[in-house]
């Protein structure tokens, strides 16, 4: 082990090597290929000499396996509130979205209050269990949601060597199977009575969500740039720093749209001017619209419309529609398919009965091709299919991986397919892909 005390030289103005004031240390100790400086802090021999030994001491019993490192005791003396600032200036540094830090700051923050953390060795699974027996008021996810927000603390603090162990690492979630809220796609009549009651800037907010799927985050962000009004090709451009997967993504617009955001859009606007610049409100905004327009909000069967459901009704619509499941999911901008074919698509309004209906009939009496009765053909449904006026249920079954029904199943679409998908509602064109139904 290699040990000692010295004060380093350096030259004064003259040119002349003078020793410093204060001493420093080198060490290396048994098994260590290199030696380590430290700065003593002191300009008397014997206290440098002491201080080294000190450290050396601590050095080996941290090898040793005696005391805890030097960052972790440390941090056992620093606040949980100021190790939460740490994560959360991390977080920023690293992108992560506002909404996001400031939910995990919220929730950190309760149970740091609630459950009277201090410091991190305050913290325990009995302390974390207590607390929420005691919470009557929140779901079973926001439970869940207050654990993770610790836990990513905790587990950025054993990243940072700042503890050594999650406390809360084994305990287990609340389960929420038959607890959380499921959402439903709009019907026709709702969707319809919900523009009536909202004023025109709402009305357009409501049409671009249905109708290109877009995050309540993505509209806030999107600018007058990002709308491409090219002819027969209008479309948005997400940008990365938009969206929720952090990539960029050309989303098709109606023609209809196209033309009111066109219409719409001020003469002096910029290219950086936000589309929609109110949007901060919009989810108590369309709270109140559908008061005025007396939609239920939560159903009997306890699914509720709130403004993400418009995500869900372009999904099924397009499902509806017949787009087959992989340019859903694209529009959708699902990494998944499941989550396109499971979460979004309401299967309650996808055309299952002309889709039994359309199957060939078989019989005992059949004999052979000649015998065979006809196909049935299928139900007709009309304009009237993109939306519906049922009430649905989000409840997912494993017939919803295939969204399109007997209505084009499977099928991929061109370039010019969108283009048709897109029609105005009620366009008569025959060659339409509302009127085309594969048998």
């Amino acid at each position: 082990m290699i040990a000692h005390v010295y004060k380093p030289r350096r030259k004064n103005a003259a040119g002349k090597s003078v020793p410093a004031r204060l001493y420093r240390g080198r060490y290396r100790l048994d098994g260590d290929f290199s030696v380590k400086e430290v700065a003593l802090g002191t300009p008397d021999k014997q206290t440098a000499e002491k201080k080294l030994s000190n450290i050396i001491k601590a050095k080996e019993r941290e090898r040793a396996g005696i005391i805890a490192p030097t960052a972790q005791r440390e941090a056992a003396k620093t606040p949980l509130c100021d190790h939460l600032q740490d994560f959360l200036d991390d977080l920023k540094s690293l992108k992560r979205g506002k909404d996001y830090t400031d939910r995990l700051n919220t929730r950190v923050n309760r149970l740091l209050t609630e459950c009277q953390w201090t410091f991190a060795q305050d913290i325990s699974a009995d302390s974390f269990g207590l607390w929420r027996t005691r919470q009557d008021g929140y779901s079973p996810k926001t439970l869940n949601d207050h654990l993770d927000a610790v836990r990513a603390l905790l587990n950025w603090m054993i990243d940072r060597q700042r503890i050594v162990a999650n406390p809360l690492a084994r305990v287990k979630k609340v389960d929420t199977r038959g607890h959380q809220q499921q959402r439903r796609a709009f019907t026709k009549d709702e969707f319809i009575a919900l523009l009536k009651a909202a004023n025109p800037n709402r009305q357009l907010v409501y049409l671009t969500a249905a109708y290109t799927g877009l995050r309540k985050s993505e509209l806030i962000g999107l600018v007058w740039g990002d709308i491409r009004f090219e002819a027969d090709h209008a479309y948005i451009w997400a940008r990365a720093v938009t969206t929720k997967d952090s990539k960029d993504a050309a989303l098709p617009l109606h023609p209809q749209l196209a033309d009111m955001l066109n219409e719409t859009r001020p003469a002096n606007a910029s290219l950086d001017t936000a589309v929609f610049p109110k949007m901060r409100d919009i989810s108590h905004a369309i709270r109140r619209d559908m008061a005025r327009a007396s939609i239920e909000r939560i159903d009997a069967m306890g699914r509720k419309l709130d403004f993400h459901a418009l995500r869900y009704t372009f999904a099924t619509n397009l499902a509806v529609e017949g787009t087959s499941q992989r340019t859903t999911q694209e529009l959708m901008r699902h990494s998944d398919p499941k989550l396109t074919a499971k979460v979004y698509t309401d299967p309650k309004h996808l055309p299952t009965f002309s889709a039994v209906k359309s199957l060939p009939w078989l019989s005992a009496t059949n004999d052979g091709e000649n015998g065979t009765h006809p196909q049935i053909a299928p139900q007709k449904s009309g304009t009237e299919r993109l939306f519906l006026s049922h009430a649905v249920t989000t409840t997912t079954n494993d017939n919803a991986s295939e969204p399109a029904g007997s209505e084009a199943l499977g099928r991929d679409l061109s370039q010019s397919d969108l283009e048709k998908k897109w029609r105005p509602h009620g366009d008569s064109n025959p060659g339409s892909h509302r009127e085309r139904v594969v048998s």
